[in-house]
């Protein structure tokens, strides 16, 4: 039997990862989560994190996600998130050009004037947050 199964990362634009992997490990809300061969089948939510899997060399290839979901089957992973971007893509200094905008962008509304666009920002915050630090350990 295959130590390996078919892991799937996918975002609004696309599929961003789409590979047998042998173990991957996510940022679940209730903490980070791995995945074996066989794992119980579950659906649960992702956070803004650090996702990643272990390649060839034993490895692990690490992504910055966003918000999302992400299904377990005995066989298969199919990671449903609103951004991913390899961590060693990430350019520092866009990364924190980004966080500054948001964090401006965020003290200029009130969140009772504008709920929706607040939580909106404060959603693109973690994830700009995640960014930064990765780029920083790069």
């Amino acid at each position: 039997m295959s130590k390996k199964f078919k892991v799937e990362v996918v975002t609004p634009l696309g599929v961003v990862l789409d590979k047998e992997v042998e173990e991957i490990i996510a940022p679940g809300v209730m903490g980070e989560f791995g995945v074996l061969i066989g794992h119980t089948p579950m659906l649960t939510f992702i956070k803004p994190g650090i996702f990643s899997y272990l390649d060839e060399n034993n490895e692990f290839v690490k992504f910055v996600v966003g918000d999302g979901f992400c299904e377990v089957l005995k066989d298969s992973v199919t990671v449903l998130v609103e951004e991913a971007q390899r961590t060693e893509e990430i350019d520092p200094n866009e990364a924190t050009a980004q966080l500054l905008d948001l964090e401006a962008k965020l003290n200029a509304i009130h969140a009772s004037e504008d709920p929706e666009e607040y939580a909106r920002i404060t959603a693109r915050m973690k994830m700009a947050r995640q960014k930064v630090a990765a780029a920083k350990k790069s």
